[in-house]
């Protein structure tokens, strides 16, 4: 059975021979990998050439947005049956933890594929009910988004939670937020399909000009893409037409300080990205910081995403399907087997989107 793996030392991913997973023992099952989506972390984990492997290992197999099935289910492994379609959730709290695992600190969890446990690179694998999200058959072609999208509908939830906490329960409800949303990558699009799905005005800031594939999929969602050398020249008085809610998704400190310009009074920037190895730069925060004050922000960072969140992506992917088919299955830029998939751990073609790698 081989997998995708990372190895200390090189930033190339390898195929690593596993033995297949023995028949599962009480309270767990075995999983079959479907689909399996690369996104930008695994590609930070091979250019560190330092994975976080599972002890006693000296790798780590990638992949943690997984589309599967259910194979075999051991004795006392309920709300599972063999046959049923399931997104594993990534993260996974010490034994014995009470908070909500997204929320916990670094040496408090792992993380399937990314933080001390192997991932979903792989054909079969063990796992716990407690961790698997069932799926209906009808949300087979476009299920493995569930994972990016959860991370946006975290970062929407928990600002949603913060603005009605401080300013009353109908702030975002009576009237929409308007939403900025940075980077043309997955997760950019993920906030674009976190709003259009609550019926919340977005804009896009990329660089890409506005007659690319990329631009025209913004728009396809019904939101507008403003590109950053015509960003300003549409900002005038910040009140009238700046936005409520930033989701910054480039994790470049360039374009979080410059589209924070844009945030209104009492608006939320949420930090969905950053450098994998932060470096000094000349920036003007103090402005950032005077800004913030004034206008009473909230900046917040968010990562990875709670059961709700998957659920809510799994809703909306739902909702999506419905109403933007053709557009949904067009944010999968590349469908690749498993022989041909190495590449795209390393590169990602211009225009491309989301690479999925299919096992069936």
């Amino acid at each position: 059975m081989l997998a995708i793996a990372a190895t200390p030392g090189l930033e190339e991913p390898v195929f690593m021979e596993l033995a297949p997973p023995p028949e599962p023992p009480p309270g767990k099952v075995v999983c079959r990998t479907l689909q399996l989506g690369i996104c930008g972390t695994d590609r930070e984990i091979l250019e560190s050439r330092r994975p976080m492997t599972p002890p006693g290992d000296e790798f780590l197999v990638l992949g943690h947005e997984c589309l599967a099935r259910v194979e075999a289910v051991g004795s006392g492994a309920d709300g599972v049956a063999a046959g049923d379609l399931v997104i594993p959730l990534v993260r996974r709290g010490q034994a014995g933890s009470a908070m909500r695992a997204d929320m916990l600190a670094m040496g408090q969890y792992t993380e399937r594929g990314i933080v001390r446990e192997h991932g979903f690179a792989q054909p079969l694998w063990l796992d716990e009910p407690q961790y698997l999200l069932p799926v209906p058959p009808e949300l087979r072609e476009v299920a493995v988004f569930t994972e990016p999208l959860s991370v946006a509908e975290k970062a929407i939830n928990e600002a949603l939670l913060l603005q009605q906490a401080r300013l009353g329960s109908a702030t975002w409800t009576d009237a929409p937020p308007r939403v900025l949303v940075t980077g043309l990558g997955p997760i950019g699009f993920s906030g674009v399909l976190a709003a259009v799905c609550r019926g919340w005005p977005v804009t896009v800031y990329g660089r890409d000009d506005e007659a690319t594939f990329r631009a025209e999929m913004v728009r396809a969602f019904g939101a507008e893409y403003r590109p950053e050398h015509h960003f300003e020249r549409r900002l005038g008085d910040v009140e009238r037409d700046g936005f409520d809610l930033i989701l910054e998704c480039t994790g470049h400190d360039g374009v979080l300080l410059r589209v924070s310009e844009a945030l209104a009074a009492r608006g939320v920037m949420v930090w969905l990205g950053s450098s994998q190895s932060p470096r000094p730069r000349e920036h003007n925060v103090s402005r950032l910081m005077r800004t913030a004050l004034l206008r009473n922000h909230l900046h917040l960072g968010s990562v990875n995403a709670a059961p709700r969140d998957f659920r809510d992506a799994a809703r909306h992917l739902d909702q999506l399907r419905r109403t933007h088919a053709s557009e949904l299955s067009a944010l999968i830029t590349d469908r690749v087997s498993p022989s041909e998939a190495l590449w795209h751990y390393r590169q990602r073609r211009p225009q491309g989107i989301k690479t999925v790698v299919e096992y069936a």
